[in-house]
């Protein structure tokens, strides 16, 4: 180019020639007029050739810097806009949120749902992202969306709820199995990155938007060359007529460039820059490049300590939908803050934003673009911004297990960069209860009791089949607090090591539930010190069963079977659910003194919650770029190194928990629901543990101080509480009540290793691995 330009100089010098001399015949064939004197003509002449001459050479040797200059900037457009226009960070989705025929649900709660994922509700669902409600039903237009196992289609559904349970059709009114809404962003992973934005291609951005921008910002968008005399002229003469700057002179092009290329300094240089290469900028690309490239980059607000950039990312802020799902007087809202981010912020500023909003709509009305009756109806609408509550992140601590996966994988500059998406398995709706659960819990327990004062929890809720990650929460307090207690708090975790000591015996085929054994005192010596462990109510029981044992968490029984199936077997069960901690084992590690974190309490329940269909927690799902191209999916090893059957029997044991155990308080919460359940607390009543499954969900909650101080609750009074309120608000089903081959259910005497009829009364009915139930059988039949 710089070539080019200087040939183009030349070129144009050489066009330039001085007077050619007349010939002498010709100066004596005209009339003879007085002229200067020979030598003053001479000396005239010889001066004006030198100073064309030489200003024509200093003119072509200025004008090499200037081309240079130009090539540069020239170079800089390009390569911005040939590769990646913006370090966008990796956005964090949800898992969709799957709606089931026959699954509990409440119409309040399905309506509460669509309200929090975005959905309006209006007088009919025909548009995509609207929903109608009737006093019986809930209908929706539910948005489509690309998962990494393919892309859904948008599908408008009719909700109903018949005795509790929900019922889904197509407008037809053919049954339908399931319905799905849209994963949910949940966070960013930037890595010191401080914009937040979402990208849109031409396709995406509503025509609406275009016209609503170009009419307010530059009229003539369509028809300039990157700068417009007569908008200037034209911007000049609104402002003077309405005495204050209504519109301003920049064309988009030159906005785009000031905020992708410039600084904001007002000097002539940075003027002169702007313009020219606001021209290169349409030298090289279309119109439709150029206002993507704008609906993208420009600057709206700031939110923290990051920059809301870009119209999508904006009406997710403050609209928490879509943008092609925005009216136009949310448009015209937004594209009046375009003017004064800061000033029109409708958060913080809303009689500002609402006086600009109806300026921009005026102009809408003048210009043509809006009738007089449409622009009465828009600006009598008030401004209805989402709701913040939903907005503000509870997911900094799922993001942080996130994180971690990822890390093996990706380096930190290409998460905080390369505008990946990351489809995760969190639940909203579980993360959600988890959270406020947490919170409301600890707050009340705090209140009956001052001493509680600092308490702290931690939650993690999986998936019961497949091991999915559904919430995690990493600390009691309001927002994000930087500490993930489940994933740091590594503490004792007290009587949830019994449930796979259990196992440990009933895996030897030696033992059933049924089976006795002594809850007595004992002593061990460890290390050269006696050790002595009691039962919390500091009585024995004699001689129990081995699911009453549990059930009650008694110590004694507990540490006596330890004993007689030795405790390293017990050790070497727990590695196989999958304790990688290391530790070694002692007498008092049946009792709960092994230290692991939430996180790794859920792990090592998962095998037995699933019955063996998943043994590692999954976070991650899968990774895809921006062009929907699938980069890596994660999957998990099912392998469990127990049956189907031995892991079936012993998470049915531990539905005696709630029946008549330490859980009772949580069965009388949910009379009718079959689920499994243990209570824990350390030595000292420094945690409060609980694990609840039911047939969605398993749950491990833990509480506690962070500096590890004596507590007034146990497990049965202080977490049992929260996973009470959090399932209360999660629709939860029964556990299965059929068993895998190889385990069998049989009701059973109390007083004799016999099946009992139905019509004995001191029977239990308990689960067996085949081969260890009763062989023999009793009619509780006696004649009189």
């Amino acid at each position: 180019m710089l070539l080019a330009f200087a040939k183009l100089l030349i070129l144009g010098a050489m066009a330039i020639k001085p007077p050619s001399k007349p010939s002498r015949k010709s100066m004596t064939s005209k009339t003879k007029k007085k002229s200067p004197p020979k030598k003053t003509r001479g000396f005239l002449g010889r001066a004006w050739r030198a100073v064309f001459k030489w200003g024509l050479i200093i003119c072509l040797i200025g004008s090499i810097p200037f081309a240079g200059w130009v090539w540069w900037l020239d170079q800089k457009v390009v390569t911005r806009f040939e590769g990646q226009k913006w370090q966008v960070p990796s956005e964090v989705l949800s898992a969709p949120i799957y709606l089931k025929s026959g699954a509990p649900w409440k119409k309040a709660e399905l309506e509460a749902l669509l309200k929090e994922t975005g959905y309006r509700f209006g007088r009919n669902s025909q548009k995509v992202g609207w929903a109608a409600r009737s006093k019986t039903k809930v209908s929706a237009h539910l948005r489509s969306y690309v998962y990494y196992n393919g892309f859904h289609p948008s599908e408008r559904r009719i909700f109903s709820f018949v005795d509790g349970k929900l019922q889904i059709q197509s407008l037809n009114g053919h049954p339908v199995a399931e319905a799905s809404i849209e994963p949910q962003r949940i966070g960013f992973l930037y890595g010191g990155n401080t914009e937040r934005r979402q990208i849109l291609t031409y396709r995406d951005i509503p025509k609406s938007l275009i016209e609503i921008l170009t009419t307010v910002e530059d009229r003539d968008f369509f028809h300039h060359w990157g700068i417009s005399l007569t908008g200037i002229a034209r911007a000049a003469w609104v402002n003077f007529t309405h005495d204050s700057r209504r519109q301003g002179g920049s064309t988009l092009t030159q906005q785009l460039v000031k905020n992708m290329f410039l600084s904001s300094e007002r000097t002539y240089t940075r003027k002169l820059t702007e313009i020219v290469m606001s021209l290169l900028l349409e030298y090289h690309y279309s119109k439709q490049e150029i206002i993507t490239a704008y609906m993208n980059e420009v600057y709206l607000a700031q939110v923290g300590n990051e920059g809301l950039h870009g119209f999508a990312a904006a009406s997710q802020h403050f609209f928490g939908r879509p943008l092609k799902e925005l009216n136009i007087d949310e448009m015209a809202l937004l594209v009046g803050m375009v003017k004064g981010p800061s000033y029109y912020n409708p958060e913080r500023h809303p009689k500002r934003a609402l006086s600009r909003r109806n300026t921009v709509l005026a102009i809408l009305k003048d210009q043509g673009r809006l009738t007089p009756a449409d622009y009465q109806i828009l600006v009598k609408q008030p401004i209805r911004l989402a709701d913040k509550r939903r907005t503000r992140s509870i997911y900094g601590d799922y993001l942080d297990l996130v994180s971690l996966q990822l890390s093996r994988d990706f380096d930190k500059e290409t998460l905080a960069t390369k505008n990946l998406r990351i489809y995760t398995g969190v639940d909203i709706r579980a993360q959600l209860a988890a959270t406020r659960a947490m919170r409301r819990q600890v707050a009340l327990l705090e209140r009956y009791d001052k001493r509680l004062a600092g308490l702290q929890g931690a939650m993690v809720v999986t998936d019961r089949q497949n091991g999915q990650v559904r919430a995690v929460v990493g600390s009691s307090d309001k927002h994000y607090s930087g500490f993930n207690r489940a994933l740091g708090a590594v503490r004792p975790i007290g009587s949830l090591v019994k449930p796979p000591l259990y196992m440990a015996a009933l895996a030897t085929g030696h033992y059933t539930w049924w089976s006795h054994i002594d809850d007595k005192r004992m002593r061990f010596n460890v290390d050269g010190k006696i050790w002595e462990p009691e039962n919390y109510s500091r009585k024995t029981h004699g001689v129990v069963h081995l699911y009453e044992a549990m059930a009650h968490s008694y110590n004694l029984a507990t540490v006596n079977l330890a004993q007689q199936i030795g405790f390293d077997r017990v050790g070497d069960t727990l590695r196989q659910l999958g304790v990688k901690r290391p530790f070694t084992m002692h007498p008092a590690m049946a009792l709960g003194a092994l230290e692991l974190s939430p996180f790794e309490v859920a792990r090592m329940y998962q095998p037995i919650a699933s019955r063996g269909k998943s043994s590692e927690l999954g976070v991650v799902l899968a990774v895809m770029d921006q062009h929907d191209h699938l980069l890596k999916r994660f999957d998990r090893s099912t392998k469990v190194p127990f049956t189907d059957a031995l892991l079936a029997v012993t998470l049915d044991g531990m539905t005696k928990v709630p029946e008549i155990g330490t859980a009772k308080a949580a069965q009388h919460a949910f009379p009718d629901l079959t689920f499994a359940a243990k209570t824990g607390t350390s030595n000292g009543q420094r945690d409060s543990w609980f694990e609840g499954i039911t047939g969605d969900y398993a749950s491990t909650v833990w509480l506690g101080d962070d500096d590890n101080a004596p507590l007034d609750i146990t497990g049965a009074t202080g977490a049992q509480k929260v996973w009470i309120d959090f399932t209360r608000h999660m629709n939860p089903r029964s556990l299965p009540e059929t068993l895998p081959n190889g385990a069998v259910r049989y009701d059973v005497l109390d007083d004799s290793f016999e099946i009992a009829a139905k019509r004995c009364k001191n029977r239990e009915s308990l689960a067996f691995i085949d081969g260890t139930q009763p062989t023999s059988s009793s009619s509780c039949f006696w004649p009189f």
